[in-house]
């Protein structure tokens, strides 16, 4: 019963649930000791079957199997085999565990007690490198993580897994100053919150790593001049609020979205209806965009914002959408000029990606295809709702879905398409016909390779670009306010001139958009 019960419920545990990604909380005896309820139906079956196992492998008379049970140490049932597993958490199959001496682990009767042995080992493959690492159960991750910020080395390797971005964007800066990252994308007390920088404050410090990769003095020189340009900023209050500002904001999604909806309940032209509701959302993408940015107690309340409208999960966005802030164009990292088979940005014999017969079409179907972006990412949404048990999420996206059941169905169909097209064709215009990148760059410098401002027509056109027109100003200042970016441009411009390899790119709207079209058909030839 001893042993019989422990394996059953490590199987039920590791091999019932393969496929899920256990927390190390999983792998204890606690949360063994917790779930021993919801797994008591399958406890019988299977201890019966590793009984039969146990006492087939007992009878069986192998040469030298005796030897090997007698010279066998007896060990803890906390710490029984050697687990092998990657990332995807792939448990040990039944007949591997009992072939690596699992049933020869029950202690001889009157045998002394010894000495517990070491801890088992597990092998994962870390999710930045693709290299397998050893860890010890129940210990935190071996995989040296170090990353400087402010001159000071912190060791993240314990606490990466519980970054709120994602454990692999943080072990991407391994060895590497992650300064402007920081205060780029947190909350670090002039932009309305200190709470990152208070968890940094807590993180370990530690020696710089053997090899670190820092960059050269010149560029050092142009990273410093950007901070103290930053600091500039921070100090005459760019990044405070505006409550006037917000409210504007908000009045650009509510006034078409209500109007719409009047149109589509009184019958009085589904056009009308689908062209406003449709504005509505796209606003209300871009707002949502700036919340989800944001830091402060006002941003974090309308943080779910595009939630409610657009049924969009505001964790999948943060970590799809910090990737491409940080990684601008960097092939492999950006998924939003990954975009294979689909689209080809570069061609297959640079990027070394499978190739595609619809490549040599892309040009062709390449804005249309837009139409679907919101209702992907819809499904995206749902998908990581579910798999990641994000409930707090699904009030929003289900309000969502409400709204749209109270549309007549061309409506509500034609005005997820449309938002979606407005938001697909602007949102990464100003990325995808610069440089793509296959090594990580210096922060600042990359943003500048990577980004085009556009200038555009009037403010209807500024409207539905929705801050995208002044796409490097945000990407340098993330958690500014987007209305602030048009005064922002000539002060970054002037910045950018006194800095000798950095580039200010800017070009009228009509012509980024003519420029990606010619980058889809020159990848598809």
């Amino acid at each position: 019963s001893g042993i019989g019960g422990f394996r059953a419920k490590q199987f039920w545990l590791g091999g019932l649930r393969r496929g899920s990604t256990p927390s190390r909380a999983q792998h204890s005896s606690a949360s063994i000791n917790q779930s021993h309820s919801s797994v008591r139906p399958y406890i019988h079956p299977l201890m019966h079957s590793v009984h039969q196992r146990v006492t087939g492998l007992r009878a069986a008379k192998v040469t030298g199997s005796s030897a090997r049970v007698a010279a066998r140490k007896p060990t803890s049932t906390s710490s029984q085999a050697i687990r092998t597993s990657t990332s995807r958490s792939l448990a040990v199959s039944p007949r591997a565990e009992l072939r690596s001496g699992v049933s020869s682990t029950r202690k001889k009767e009157g045998a002394p007690s010894k000495a517990a042995p070491p801890k088992a080992l597990a092998i994962d493959v870390d999710v930045a490198t693709e290299e397998p690492r050893l860890r010890t159960r129940g210990k935190r991750d071996l995989a040296e993580c170090k990353l400087r910020i402010d001159g000071e080395w912190y060791d993240l390797s314990g606490w990466a897994k519980a970054h709120p971005g994602g454990e692999r964007f943080v072990r991407f800066f391994n060895g590497k100053d992650a300064t402007d990252v920081f205060y780029a994308l947190h909350s670090y007390g002039p932009n309305a919150s200190d709470e990152a920088l208070r968890i940094l404050q807590r993180m370990p410090k530690c020696e710089a790593p053997a090899e670190p990769q820092l960059p050269d003095a010149a560029a050092a020189a142009q990273c410093e001049n950007f901070r103290e340009f930053r600091r500039k900023l921070e100090q005459d209050g760019w990044f405070e609020r505006d409550a006037v500002e917000e409210v504007k904001q908000l009045c650009k999604v509510f006034v078409p979205l209500l109007a719409g909806s009047a149109a589509a309940w009184s019958g009085t032209s589904d056009v009308a209806a689908t062209l406003l509701i449709a504005l509505g959302m796209q606003q209300a993408g871009w707002l949502g965009h700036d919340y989800v940015h944001g830091r402060g107690p006002w941003c974090k309340a309308m943080r779910s914002f595009a939630g409610w409208i657009n049924g969009h999960s505001t964790h999948w966005w943060t970590q799809k959408h910090s990737m491409h802030h940080v990684f601008t164009n960097e092939h492999g990292k950006d998924e939003d000029i990954t975009q294979e088979p689909f689209f080809y940005l570069t061609h297959p014999d640079n990027s070394a990606s499978p190739d595609s017969f619809m490549r040599q079409f892309q040009h062709i179907y390449g804005y249309p295809l837009y139409l679907v972006t919101f209702a992907l990412w819809r499904v995206d949404s749902l998908r990581t709702v579910f798999k990641e048990k994000l409930w707090h999420e699904l009030p929003p996206i289900v309000c969502s879905y409400l709204y749209l059941f109270t549309l007549p169905p061309p409506v509500a169909l034609g005005s997820v398409c449309l938002s979606g097209f407005m938001v697909g064709a602007i949102v990464s215009a100003t990325h995808q016909s610069e440089e793509v990148m296959f090594d990580q760059g210096e922060f600042v410098d990359v943003q500048f390779r990577s980004t085009r401002d556009a200038l555009v027509a009037n403010p209807i056109m500024e409207m539905l670009w929705g801050g995208m027109d002044t796409q490097l100003e945000h990407h340098l200042f993330p958690t500014m306010p987007r209305y602030k970016y048009h005064k922002l441009r000539p002060l970054l411009q002037a910045f950018a001139e006194q800095q000798p390899d950095y580039e200010y790119l800017i070009s009228s709207d009509a012509e980024i958009i003519q420029q990606n079209w010619m980058t889809l058909r020159d990848c598809a030839k």
